[in-house]
């Protein structure tokens, strides 16, 4: 018992290193999640954002990440800087799901070390550790998966129930439980199994019918978890959407297929672990998938370590060994790329803007902003409206012609571009450099409504110089 709270006290100590070891935050998609825990504890719960100009959370919004906001509330109480809280609360939420599948596997492996589990989970994969370390909705889910796992018996159908009723409130990717529910029944229908499938089954359809956001659930979910997978031509690729490259996908499987290996070895002379076989066929199927798309590899690497340590057979000497091996050799690549990660992240310049708009634009007014900026500027300047944020297909569902406008705006490669922002009827702009460049240069110098009011290194302002004067000549676009 001893060891195994030594155990995940340092892996604690490693994820604390690896979150305080750096100024801000790990992926700025946390400030959006925090601006909603802010806005819950000023407002009350929501059923519209009232951030987004073009997006349909300003009519209809389904927060897919429920629970996990109402957590982040007490964090947002904390008398500390911003970032100082929001790491607190990856820590705890991180340091609980390692709690959670220790727990799990060591009640299926007794004979595991917990140092191997908690160092091969941390750093076994750089991609799967940094991914984890930003701190959404998935940590949580991932919690309540384990934990339901844990108490996969009979005697615990009502837990189960509960676990998968307040499931759907944490992650979109809640479905992963009815469907590893779905495939153990397969592999072994025991009547046991039918019944929890059938109160996993229940739970999730309860989540779903008296969910938070009701009646706007169902058509969110339907834009998240099928619209995304199959995303509208012309529509701005989010980064997770894209194809891994080969370093990342050999960053993030390097050191795991050689244990899965010596799982396959070990299955020759005996039988794998029943439920295990459900692990390693939702690995592999993700795997697949994490081909086309990065969104789902920390689904697939964390089901192939599942199936791992509830297979793999080796001297506890042996365990320890390749425990410190992996930690000399991954630390230092983790601390590496987590740097790298903070750095692409930084928000200094940002907040030097958001400061400079608080003090020099009123309250309430319209900022025409790029939707990779939306997160951080509506945690510090919550008093403002912008055009989207998070993911474009908000925008698109909600009206695609003002979508492809934008688009075209930022990209500056429409002719007539720098009309765009006063045929919408927005009065101040904020261009970031860093993604486009080439806009912010071109606008400054083709337009005559606007005029370069603030820039550091990394933004450019922009402020009408006729707010109030009616736009008599509207600009010819087509952006499509």
């Amino acid at each position: 018992m001893n060891h195994t709270r030594y155990a995940l006290l340092f892996g604690i100590t490693i994820y604390a290193l690896l979150l305080f070891g750096f100024s801000g935050v790990p992926d700025a998609d946390i400030f959006y999640h925090f601006a909603i825990a802010k806005l819950y504890l000023k407002e009350g719960f929501v059923s519209k954002l009232p951030w987004p100009e073009l997006a349909i959370q300003f009519q209809e919004f389904t927060d897919f990440h429920f629970l996990f906001h109402i957590l982040q509330i007490p964090f947002v109480l904390l008398p500390f800087e911003d970032t100082i809280s929001i790491k607190l609360f990856i820590l705890v939420s991180i340091s609980t799901l390692l709690y959670t599948i220790q727990r799990y596997l060591l009640s299926k492996s007794p004979n595991t070390s917990p140092y191997f589990i908690v160092t091969f989970f941390i750093l076994g994969s750089i991609l799967f550790t940094g991914r984890m370390l930003f701190g959404r909705g998935n940590l949580l889910f991932f919690c309540l998966y384990f934990l339901c796992l844990h108490l996969w018996n009979p005697k615990n159908v009502y837990k189960i129930l509960v676990i998968s009723f307040v499931s759907v409130w944490t992650y979109s990717g809640f479905p992963y439980l009815l469907l590893t529910a779905i495939f153990i029944s397969l592999l072994d229908s025991k009547k046991e199994n039918l019944k929890i499938l059938s109160y996993v089954t229940t739970g999730m359809i309860l989540g779903m019918i008296f969910h938070p956001s009701f009646p706007y659930q169902f058509k969110g979910y339907f834009i998240e978890l099928v619209l995304q997978t199959m995303p509208p031509k012309g529509i701005e690729p989010i980064a997770e959407w894209l194809p891994p490259t080969k370093e990342i996908l050999i960053l993030g499987f390097i050191t795991t297929f050689p244990l899965l290996l010596l799982c396959f070895r070990n299955g020759i002379h005996s039988k794998f672990e029943p439920t295990s076989i459900v692990f390693l066929f939702l690995g592999i199927t993700n795997l697949i998938f994490a081909s086309a798309s990065l969104r789902v590899f920390e689904i697939s690497w964390l089901m192939f370590f599942v199936f791992i340590f509830l297979n793999l057979k080796i001297n506890i000497r042996y365990q320890l060994f390749v425990s410190l091996i992996v930690f000399v050799i991954q630390i230092p690549i983790a601390y590496d790329k987590m740097g790298q990660q903070f750095k692409s992240s930084e928000t200094k310049y940002g907040q030097i803007v958001t400061d400079w708009v608080r003090f020099n634009i009123p309250k309430g007014e319209k900022i025409f902003l790029s939707w990779a900026d939306y997160p951080y500027f509506t945690f510090k300047i919550p008093d403002y409206h912008f055009l989207f944020g998070l993911n474009p297909l908000y925008a698109w569902s909600y009206d695609q012609k003002s979508y492809f406008t934008q688009k075209a705006f930022f990209e500056g490669n429409l002719q007539g571009f720098q009309f765009i922002p006063k045929a919408m009827d927005y009065n101040t702009i904020v261009i970031n450099k860093h993604y486009y460049g080439y806009t912010a240069k071109t606008f400054k110098d083709l337009s005559i409504d606007y005029i370069l009011a603030f820039e550091n290194e990394k933004y450019s302002i922009f402020v009408r110089t006729n707010p109030n004067k009616n736009n008599k000549k509207e600009a010819i676009i087509n952006p499509k």
